[in-house]
């Protein structure tokens, strides 16, 4: 196991003796790489990992007077790839990790083997938008303490008592955010749809796996119709799972993924279809 600290993002990686094929992991809002602790030992057995904290999470730093958070979050991604001789790779992400790939995947589709995109934060509902502007709008964002809207972001997203471990760990965690990094990565959350809608518009080879909970009321009527506008996208749907799949059913969403990984070059999956 190596941890560094290099070229502002910090990651940490997992070397497989023998395996030349990489993983590299995005968390979600408000986390950091440790959303993945029960991902860590079960992929490590076949695969070299790299986990990444995204700007303003865990141990990277939030740089100030970026123009474009996504787009120069995802030349930060490459670089760690650079970094570590890394020419292409599976990637897995979660909720906004899902919206980082799909950029990666439009400015640097050759560097990506598959994607595997949990609780993928593609189209909001219509109140889940109409929450997300008034909360994180001018006024509201100068009164009000940033923790406020993201507590309230959380238990609407993860409302379940199901869903608990997985709410409480992102709020847990969002403390360490800090207002500015909080608010920049609101506003891309809030319009991840229009990273969506470009890519109904472009057309790669990326095999895509999306893997959302059955109760993940928010995202999924959305990512379900997107999916079906991707040659080579597929939606499997867990029952009785939140937005946060890889916490609350890490057994299945593991076994899913690794089937995925592995079948990468064959015909197993069939694209374009929901699985429930």
């Amino acid at each position: 196991m190596k941890d560094q600290v290099e070229l502002t993002l910090h990651y940490k990686t997992y070397e497989h003796p023998f395996s030349d094929e990489w993983l590299v992991f995005l968390h979600g809002f408000g986390g950091n790489y440790n959303i993945f602790n029960k991902q860590m030992d079960y992929f490590k057995e076949k695969y070299n990992l790299v986990f990444i904290d995204l700007p303003g999470h865990g141990k990277s730093p939030f740089p100030p007077g970026i123009d474009n958070l996504l787009s120069s979050t995802s030349q930060q991604v490459i670089h760690v790839l650079d970094r570590l001789n890394i020419s292409s790779a599976h990637f897995l992400g979660v909720s906004l990790g899902t919206v980082i790939m799909q950029t990666i995947a439009m400015e640097h589709t050759d560097r990506i083997k598959s994607m595997t995109l949990a609780g993928a934060a593609g189209k909001w509902l219509k109140w889940g938008e109409l929450i997300g502007k008034i909360t994180i709008s001018y006024p509201l964002s100068h009164i009000l303490p940033y923790m406020f809207p993201f507590k309230t972001f959380a238990h609407i997203l993860m409302p379940k008592r199901n869903h608990s471990t997985s709410r409480n760990f992102f709020i847990r965690e969002a403390h360490k955010l800090g207002k500015q990094a909080y608010l920049a990565w609101a506003y891309v959350l809030r319009d991840s749809h229009k990273v969506y809608e470009q890519l109904t518009h472009q057309s790669n080879t990326i095999p895509k796996l999306y893997v959302s909970g059955s109760e993940d009321h928010m995202f999924l009527k959305g990512i379900t119709k997107h999916v079906k506008k991707e040659a080579l996208a597929h939606l499997h749907v867990i029952q009785q799972c939140g937005h946060v799949c890889n916490i609350e059913k890490a057994s299945e969403f593991n076994r899913l993924v690794m089937e995925f990984i592995d079948s990468i070059g064959g015909s197993r999956f069939g694209y374009g279809q929901v699985v429930k």
